[in-house]
Parts: C-alpha cells; structure tokens; sequence
C-alpha cells in the first residue's frame, strides 16, 4: 500500500523527516497564484498602453496642435501601473531564489547534524517558519495585485472607447468656486508660456475630477468601480435609511424619493453641509459634478453630466435604487452595469474618439476678415519662405508655427469644405484695403480670384481654383466653394432686433463693436449662421457680455462662432507695423 507525501511524512522519524524535506528541493513548485495574476495584469496594462498610444498617434495626425486633447497624464498613470506590477514580478523572481537557497543552507547544516534528536526538531520548526513566511509573502503580493489601479484604467478607457466621441480629456479638474483675491504682500504666479501655470487661487475642495470629457467638451463622464457589496457596507455605516412613509414624491410628480437619515459625528449647521464628510461618496460625487457643471459654460451651455456605475446592478437591491434616484435628481444620467451590458467591446477603429470642431457648422459659413486675409498671405501659401529684415516678428512667429503645421491644408480647408462662403460688406471692403496698401502682388491676385473682383467677376468656382493653385504651393481642395459671395448685413441684423429674433441684449452686446465686427459677428447671431474668426478677443468678449446680461434666462446663447486657433498675416507687413 502507498501513501501520499503527506501521510509518508508524517509517519517518518525526525531524522527521516529531514532527509523528506531536503528531496522536497527537487520537486518542481506549483506557480504561485500572484505570478499568475501579475503576468495577466502585465499583459493587459501593456494592451492599454498600446491602445492609448494609438490614440495619440491619431491626434498627430489630425490635429494642428495635438495637445488640445488631454490625454497624456492618463498615460502617464497607466505608465506608473505597469512600473509597479514591474517592481511586484521583480519579487516574485527573487522571492523564490532566496527560499530554496535558505532551504538548501537549513538541509546540509541537519545533515551534520541528523543524529541530534533536538537539532532534528529545530529544523522541522525553521521549515514550518520558512513555509509562512513565504505564505505571508505570497498574501502581501496578492493583496498589492488587488488594489492594482489598472481595472479602473481600463474601465475608463473602455467606457471612453465604448460610448463617447470628441474626447476633450481623459481626466480633468474642474472648480466651482470663484478665485480667492490675492494678497497684496503674495508674490504674483506667472503661468509659463503655452502652459496654465499654477493655481493657487484655486480652493481642490471645491472641485470634482471628471475622468472624460466628451462630445468636444460638452460631456462629463465619471466612471465608478465601486462594487454592490461595498456601497451597501458605506449605506448601513453613514446612516442611509429606506422609510416608507417618508418617501415623497418629486416636482413631477413621477418619481418617488427616500429621505434618509445621514449620522454625524460632529454639530455643525445647513451651512457645513458641502463639507460632511458623512455624506455618501456617490451622492456626493454626483452634487459636486452638479456645482461644478452649474459653474461651467462651454458654448453658453452647461455640460451634461454622466455616472457610470460598472459593477452595480439596477433593481435587484431597493435600497441601492433609491440612492441611483437621489443621484439623478442633481441632474447626473446613472449607467449601471445592465445598461453597459448592451454596448459592444473590442473597438479597434478609434477615430470617433477625434475632436469634432465642424459638428454644428451651418450650411453657409459667414467668414470673417481675419480669416479672408489668413487664405490669401503668402505665409499660407509657400512651404518655403525667404525671411526678410523688414518682417515683423509676429509674422517670424508665423513662419515658424507654418513650416510645423501648414494652416490651409490641416484646418481653414478642412473646417471650409464644401460650405457655400460669404462674407459681410464691411468685411470684404476692409481686407481689400489692408492688401492694397500692404500686400504683395501675388496676395492682390489671390484677392481677386477669391473675391471675385474685376478681372475674374464672372468665374466659375473650377475656373477660380484653377486660377488660385497657380499661385499656392498647396494643393487646392476641389470642394472650396469660391469666389466668396458678398453680402449686405445690416437688413438682416435690423430685421431680427424688430422680429425678436434677436434678444434684447444684442444691444449691450452691440455697443461695444466696432463697425466691422459689428457686421459680421451681429450678421452671424442674427441669421443663425456659424461665423469662422480667428477673433478670439472679441469672440470672449462678446460671451461675456451675454453671461452678465443673462439673468435667470438658462437658454439663452450668444452668436455661432468657431475660432481658428492661429491667424496669419500679409507677407507684405512693415517691421515697425502693428501686427
């Protein structure tokens, strides 16, 4: 009859025990279960990386200036996730080594001493000691590859890759306070140069963390790994109760709210309630998304707000429902792990996930002057331009953001498409005088084939880009609907304030443009059509005047216009000319 190792070791003597112990060296070890989960995590945070780099190989690709979409300290956390399973694979290899080295140390030093009944019995308790240590190593390890950040990681990235488009950021702070005056005697923080700078004035209590912004910023998505087990361990320990009878129904009239009693350690009034700590992570996740939301305005509209919820599951636990209920009464749109269910994985194509500046262009697009002057500067187009001593030196800093990334070819071009163009009176007159009294020949010439002006009047759009790639080293798109159609504003813009069709504010915001930008931006607001400027001045100034004006109006919005991130001038300027 055989016995098994065990049962054979038990039944030998101390001596016999120690020979059994020194054979156990060359028995292969079973891998240990945290190799195998390091070796998995390893894999998959690599996948991550790749997927993200993708990403940012698009944005290259693309987009003028890359950066615009955040996405790099996303991957410099995951980056940080792969060192340390790195450093844990580390102890993994060593850990094993130090122990059959140790074994091997304790079993030659019984063998001098197998006859030695007492030492015999040290050895068997030095071996139960290595054996738990390495057992308490083994739980450390499985304890660090558990709290790994990486599911989160890939929750983020899977829910971003999954369900948005126009990604802003993969992670971005956002404040709902006003900045903190500075003190006379505090030394001024000036912010580096293409940088934010830092932001003391900034209280990070009054602040959310959103992990994607979407739909080109108008999107805020938080992603939650939180597990059922685990919120209802937080409910029964802060005090979250399910009355009946206390239950009351919402404005509406459609949805039934718990109150519930939330326990405090500490008396404070209604005042410290943005601080109690005692509040409900998810409940208070969800209030502070709304403060800040309420803070924030892009395009004159607050963005919509999204909690995925990835392991909690809707209606099995009534409890859980109700405080799903009291999170989407801030307004937050609640996705649990049922609804999740139902979107497909495995994307590889990620282009959805590129900005979208064109998506609420109009059909016609009014275009400004700075923009007309932009499409017909030498600067846009000649790859190679010869620097003269008489240039000023904002057009040296033109030159240098041109040879990197071309201006007609990776943005006016593109945002232009097949779009019908026209441009207000007083716009057209005024670019036709900067280029007369500035230009070079060949931008007099672009002038008037893109205009329209005498000799080429009546050209035909195929005739006019045949014309205009004689003069540009780029290649002129088919679609670029030109000559620009000139068109007479103020009627339009009279027309809308006696219809209504304008707000009563227009007024204020009026007042305080000029006659050009009067024309075109009023022009744009008042017919409904996106304006293209490379005016960011006024385009804020115009957006702030609306914002103090607005009163309790939450619909109300200002002019349609999309902002040309760089501007060019006429290769013609003089050095000692304002730019």
């Amino acid at each position: 009859m055989t016995h098994a190792p065990a049962d054979l070791e038990a039944r030998s003597s101390p001596s016999e025990q120690t020979v059994l112990s020194a054979l156990k060296k060359y028995i292969p070890s079973p891998v240990p279960p945290s190799l195998k989960v390091s070796e998995q995590l390893h894999e998959q945070c690599l996948a991550l990386l790749s997927e993200v780099d993708h990403l940012q190989g698009l944005l290259q690709q693309t987009l003028r200036n890359p950066q615009l979409v955040e996405v790099r300290q996303f991957r410099s956390n995951v980056i940080a996730e792969l060192k340390m399973l790195q450093k844990l694979e580390q102890r993994f290899q060593s850990h094993p080594e130090t122990t059959a080295n140790s074994k091997r140390s304790k079993v030659q030093n019984g063998k001098s001493r197998a006859s030695d009944a007492e030492s015999d019995g040290d050895e068997a308790a030095n071996e139960a000691e290595e054996d738990d240590d390495e057992s308490t190593v083994e739980m450390r390890l499985m304890h660090a590859l558990r709290s790994s950040n990486l599911p989160f990681y890939q929750a983020v990235w899977s829910i971003a890759k999954d369900s948005c488009r126009g990604l802003s950021a993969l992670g971005k702070r956002f404040y709902w306070d006003a900045p903190v005056k500075r003190r006379e005697k505090e030394p001024k923080v000036v912010a580096k140069q293409g940088g934010g700078g830092k932001q003391p004035n900034k209280d990070k209590r009054k602040s959310v963390f959103v992990d994607i912004v979407a739909d080109d910023g108008e999107e805020w998505v938080k992603v939650s790994t939180m597990s059922e087990s685990r919120l209802l361990f937080e409910m029964a320990k802060k005090g979250w109760e399910r009355d009946s009878e206390d239950e009351y129904f919402s404005d509406a009239g459609s949805e039934v709210k718990p109150r519930r009693t939330v326990l405090r350690n500490f008396e404070g009034s209604d005042d410290d309630a943005d601080d109690d700590e005692d509040e409900l992570e998810l409940i208070k996740l969800a209030r502070d998304l709304r403060k800040a939301a309420d803070a924030t305005r892009l395009r004159y509209k607050h963005p919509r707000l999204r909690v995925v919820l990835s392991k909690i599951q809707e209606g099995n636990v009534p409890e859980i429902d109700d405080l799903l209920c009291e999170m989407r009464s801030y307004g937050v749109k609640v996705v649990c792990q049922d609804a999740l269910s139902e979107i497909s994985h495995g994307n590889s194509d990620l282009s959805h996930l590129l900005p979208r500046p064109f998506k609420r262009f109009t059909e016609t697009l009014n275009v400004d002057c700075t923009l007309l002057l932009a499409l017909v500067s030498d600067l846009s187009h000649a790859k190679e331009i010869e620097v003269s001593p008489s240039f000023h030196r904002a057009i040296l800093r033109q030159i240098e953001v041109e040879k990197q990334q071309p201006l007609l070819p990776t943005e006016l071009w593109p945002a232009m498409g097949g779009h019908e163009l026209i441009c207000t009176i007083e716009a057209g007159v005024r670019m036709r005088e900067i280029v007369q009294l500035i230009g070079t020949e060949t931008e007099k010439e672009r002038t008037k084939i893109m205009m329209g002006d005498a000799p080429y009047t009546h050209i035909d759009r195929v005739s006019a880009i045949e014309k205009f790639q004689a003069l540009s080293d780029w290649q002129v798109p088919a679609n670029w609907k030109i000559p620009i159609k000139v068109v007479d504003a103020q009627p339009a813009i009279t027309a809308a304030e006696i219809e209504g069709t304008l707000p009563s504010l227009a007024k204020q915001v009026a007042e305080g443009l000029s006659d050009i930008n009067h024309s075109v931006f009023m022009y744009g607001w008042a017919t409904g059509m996106t304006t293209i400027s490379s005016n960011r001045t006024i385009d804020k100034q115009i957006e702030a005047t609306v914002e103090k004006n607005r009163g309790t109006d939450e619909t109300l919005e200002g002019p349609m216009v999309w902002i040309c991130d760089t501007a060019r001038s006429l290769a013609g300027k003089e050095k000692d000319r304002r730019p």
